[in-house]
């Protein structure tokens, strides 16, 4: 069997940012390649190459050039030149995208199955893209000429997500929010993540750690109130891991971060070198907004290290409360607040909780169930 898969990045392209999509998309495509299905994975790059080449098992067919705003139009046709060399049995795109609508008329065009799987609780609204503009701090006269642009992508990502023959949900929320908005019925599958082996001799340190794109989706700011509110906590060191490139942005954030003597700011931090960082911390915290994250990967990879969750808003499938694997204050600060005091004030809590998120991560998220299912819908 074919599958091709189709991005606009690979995890493993260091000209490219990393964001949970890429994460799951290569999880999956190695596992899949790992069960004997023919994986192409079609992507952007921003670096100079036309040479396809084989990692871990995925046949990667790179389209390099310098991204532009219209330059999605053009993409269009170089992914349906290389779907109609490969000629796939399946395709399989992840993400509210332009590729959405790409994926599910090719297939469509050629009779095959187009698999479409949701990456967030907000996924699945209907005026996603459009109604992001709309919240934006652009000025008014940047969103009148984007509008038409982001308009129109909505409307392909409908058609796209209409014509999918199977939708893939995180969660349960994703699934009720498709059905609601378009009357299609979704198969609810986990997050899929190769655990990784961990060093059992190292033992966990007294770190906090947030790790996450700095956006202001995620607030980050969030976590640096939260460092400011246990100054008092004697020996406990805050990281904040995370690239952006709003620099403006970066710079606000760093004037508060150096006045602050149990936090830092270690910047970007390359995909390989995070499973180093979830194994030494003794809790992760999360502070996106509300119906900002499916389940994210970064949560999934702190609890297969044994890593206990402090989360702001975000507690997908009620599985934190449910399984008591950290604590979700559901919106209110100052309970994240008190709650993450209580947690760095109880180490022996903060053992046990990790104990669990590790059983829980390992059954959840590094089942080869889930890759069962995928290849069911396959055929």
């Amino acid at each position: 069997m074919k599958l091709a898969m189709i991005a606009d990045s690979f995890l493993l392209d260091e000209s490219t940012g990393v964001n949970g999509t890429q994460v799951q998309m290569y999880n999956l495509a190695k596992a899949f390649s790992q069960r004997g299905i023919e994986v192409h994975y079609i992507t952007l790059t921003s670096r100079n190459t036309t040479n396809n080449e084989t990692i871990d098992g995925i046949k990667l067919h790179w389209i390099s050039g310098i991204r532009w705003l219209h330059s999605w139009l053009v993409d269009f046709v170089v992914y349906r030149q290389i779907l109609d060399s490969i000629q796939p049995d399946v395709v399989y795109q992840r993400g509210r995208s332009h590729l959405t609508w790409l994926g599910a008329r090719w297939a469509k065009k050629h009779s095959k199955k187009f698999i479409w799987g949701s990456n967030g609780e907000d996924a699945c609204d209907y005026w996603k893209v459009t109604g992001r503009l709309n919240r934006s701090g652009r000025s008014i006269w940047r969103k009148v000429f984007l509008l038409p642009l982001v308009f129109a992508q909505d409307l392909l990502i409908h058609r796209g997500v209409r014509s999918a023959s199977i939708v893939v949900n995180q969660t349960v929320h994703q699934q009720k929010q498709l059905y609601k908005n378009y009357s299609k019925n979704g198969v609810v599958l986990p997050s899929y993540f190769v655990a990784s082996p961990s060093n059992n001799e190292c033992k966990k340190q007294k770190i906090v750690v947030w790790l996450a794109n700095l956006s202001k989706g995620k607030q980050p700011e969030k976590f640096i109130e939260l460092a400011e509110a246990c100054q008092d906590q004697r020996g406990w060191l805050f990281l904040l891991g995370g690239g952006t490139t709003d620099i403006e942005y970066e710079n606000s954030l760093k004037k508060r971060t150096d006045k602050l003597l149990n936090l830092e700011m270690i910047g970007a931090v390359p995909f390989k070198e995070t499973d180093e960082i979830y194994n030494k911390a003794s809790l992760f915290v999360n502070t996106s907004e509300a119906f900002a994250d499916g389940i994210p990967n970064a949560f999934i990879q702190a609890m297969l290290h044994g890593t206990p969750i402090l989360s702001l808003n975000h507690d997908p499938n009620g599985w934190i409360e449910q399984y008591d694997l950290g604590y979700c204050a559901h919106g209110d600060i100052q309970d994240f607040f008190r709650q993450g005091k209580a947690l760095l004030d109880n180490e022996d809590r903060l053992s046990r909780l990790g104990e669990r998120c590790a059983l829980f991560a390992k059954s959840t998220f590094s089942s080869e169930a889930t890759i069962d299912k995928y290849l069911q819908l396959f055929r």
